[in-house]
């Protein structure tokens, strides 16, 4: 893992960010929220999935869980937690299975997350083959059933920020949804608003909504949202240009979904903590 110099003060707020399937915190977080929250005082923190999170999900929660704790201890505060797609699931994940990070946490924001799943793991995952994650993130999963039925813990606020036009992460709003927090669309904020599921990285209107969960105690409140976001076409001080460093992370997702080499016959058994909520 890696902390900026704001983390390590000790008098910033800080935000840890996990990437997403396929993708490692440069190519996700380095050209749009490590530049941008700084400027809005807030310190943040990264952490490197092992094998770019395409295999087991349990595993890469470890990574983050241990992520968590570190980027507590770096900064002396309680943290909030930002993850994008897979990692925005593993961020509710950690924070429910693990009451050491739920005693750090303030606030957990996914951005496009699967937390209650997607219908496109379903559709990759119909012929009973397919990659470990992909199983992983089906809508019946062992992994889903197992984090809708845990409970959630008392003192942070969930907030999940999605888009209806995501098309990765669908039917919406019901895909990005969890029990117990709170499920926003930029659409609510800015009605007709275009963003799809890579979009919302450096989307104006979903870094207005994570501005506001961090900024206030409890749930996001879109009606805070200033609607000025509406005409912004990224979100500030982020680099547009740099949003290349996605295409390696394209360039592992796509084959690692879709390589017959890498599909396994049956979803990984959970781990040991979460065997009792898969019922």
């Amino acid at each position: 893992m890696r902390c900026d110099d704001g983390a390590r003060s000790g008098d910033r707020p800080t935000v840890l960010l996990i990437p997403g399937t396929g993708g490692t915190p440069d190519e996700v977080w380095s050209w749009n929220y490590e530049r941008a929250l700084p400027a809005a005082g807030y310190g943040w923190c990264t952490v490197t999935l092992p094998g770019r999170a395409m295999g087991d999900f349990s595993t890469s929660a470890e990574y983050a869980a241990y992520a968590a704790l570190e980027a507590h201890r770096v900064s002396g505060r309680p943290i909030a937690i930002v993850g994008h797609s897979q990692g925005g699931a593993m961020a509710a994940w950690i924070a429910k299975f693990w009451p050491e990070v739920s005693a750090v946490t303030a606030a957990v924001i996914p951005i496009a997350a699967p937390l209650s799943g997607t219908a496109l793991a379903d559709s990759l995952c119909a012929g009973g083959m397919c990659s470990p994650i992909a199983w992983q993130m089906g809508t019946h999963s062992h992994v889903e059933r197992a984090f809708a039925n845990a409970p959630v813990p008392a003192g942070i606020a969930f907030t999940s920020i999605q888009s209806l036009q995501d098309e990765l992460v669908f039917p919406q709003p019901g895909a990005g949804s969890m029990r117990g927090g709170r499920t926003v669309m930029v659409q609510d904020v800015c009605p007709g608003h275009l963003a799809d599921h890579g979009t919302l990285l450096f989307d104006a209107v979903a870094y207005g909504l994570v501005l506001d969960a961090l900024g206030h105690e409890g749930s996001v409140d879109p009606d805070r949202v200033d609607r000025s976001v509406c005409s912004q076409a990224v979100l500030p001080g982020s680099d547009p240009a740099s949003a290349v460093e996605l295409s390696a992370t394209l360039t592992t997702l796509t084959p690692g979904l879709l390589d017959p080499g890498n599909w396994v016959p049956a979803e990984h058994p959970l781990p040991a903590y979460a065997v009792p909520y898969d019922d």
